[in-house]
């Protein structure tokens, strides 16, 4: 019996040895090349590229004609100042002579940066400007210059060129202000980042324009508008449904360079439907709605979504589940930052989970 087990304890040496030279060898015909690691999980940046701080964006709006800067977003600004590392503004249009309307506020601005965020206010393409500002290289060179001259003046940290439902026409036009603007506000050491519309499973109608492999060298960072899967005049349906999120997260990363290059988007609201014609709503109000029409708000497993109907009405919108179900796919992926569109329309809950699963760089 203890020649046996000494048998057996010499047998099971000489295989685990085998087992060890297999593996040193690169065994199973791998030759010397690594295990593969799992597709798409914890991307770091291309190279010897240094991924960049961890950045949680919240976009500022006051929406309503009138309202004094209190409303909005503000008190959101305020409250969550500690989960957020900058705030971006809905402030300026480009206009067709090249010069920018402003619509911005003092009191923001101050209060922003008393809560130690940076700023990165929008510009946006102010309507039938389109086609001088992008199209016509006097007016684009203006605007450029306009955009670094506010920059310099306002001691932003730096801008995000927000131009939507640009006609696919215009898709070298926009590579090329951007080709003029970034060199610009690289010569002043500042921040570019340009939003642009997801492109998987998007009408080429409304995101042919935006080029990304073209755009992301001309800018810090690509921010992927990735909500509105279903939008005011659609059918009603989720705005940003999970699979179709994360289809657009992995196309922007592959596209843009990897990474470091992206910033996400989250949504933090809803639309309120009557067929095809729907109404922005926020958190709060959808949850005041469904109480008062007595209706059960039901959650989409497969969207990660919450919805509910109510008379001839249909609603969806995004609570804390839905956010955490696309923080997962943020976190998998691992990109530059994330922007949530809109302050003051999300859950109050988001924020513990976003500084959870996506904690901005401290």
């Amino acid at each position: 019996m203890c020649t046996n087990s000494r048998l057996q304890s010499i047998v099971s040496i000489l295989i685990i040895l085998f087992v060890l030279a297999a593996v040193l060898s690169g065994g199973c015909g791998t030759g010397n090349k690594p295990a593969p690691k799992p597709l798409d999980q914890n991307q770091q940046a291309p190279g010897n590229v240094t991924m960049p701080p961890r950045m949680v964006i919240g976009y500022y709006e006051n929406p309503w004609p009138g309202t004094p800067d209190q409303s909005g977003s503000f008190p959101s600004m305020k409250a969550h100042a500690k989960s957020l590392s900058a705030v971006g503004p809905f402030w300026y249009k480009a206009t067709k002579d090249g010069t920018l309307e402003a619509k911005d506020s003092q009191m923001v601005y101050d209060t922003a940066r008393q809560s130690g965020l940076k700023m990165y206010p929008l510009i946006t393409n102010k309507t039938g400007s389109t086609d001088e500002v992008l199209g016509d290289p006097a007016v684009r060179t203006k605007v450029t210059d306009s955009i670094v001259k506010l920059v310099q003046e306002k001691g932003y940290d730096g801008i995000n060129i927000d131009f939507e439902l640009l006609p696919p026409k215009h898709k070298d036009n926009l590579t090329a202000f951007m080709a003029e603007l970034y060199p610009k506000m690289q010569a002043i050491n500042k921040t570019v980042i340009i939003s642009v519309f997801p492109r998987v499973e998007v009408a080429e109608d409304v995101s042919g324009a935006y080029d990304y492999p073209q755009l992301a060298p001309n800018a810090d960072f690509l921010q992927i508008m990735t909500y509105d899967n279903h939008w005011a005049t659609s059918e009603p349906g989720p705005v940003a449904p999970v699979e179709w999120f994360e289809k657009n997260v992995k196309y922007a990363i592959e596209q843009a360079g990897g990474p470091h290059k992206v910033i996400i988007g989250i949504s933090a609201y809803g639309y309120d439907w009557v067929g095809k014609e729907g109404e922005t709503i926020k958190y709060v109000d959808a949850i005041v709605l469904a109480e008062k029409n007595g209706a059960k708000i039901n959650y989409d497993d497969k969207a990660q979504a919450p919805w509910f109907k109510y008379k001839n009405h249909e609603v969806w919108f995004e609570n804390d589940k839905s956010t955490a179900a696309k923080l997962d796919i943020v976190a998998k992926y691992n990109p530059a930052g994330i922007a949530i569109w809109r302050l003051g329309q999300e859950q109050p809950e988001i924020w513990g989970i976003i500084d959870k699963k996506f904690p901005k760089e401290q």
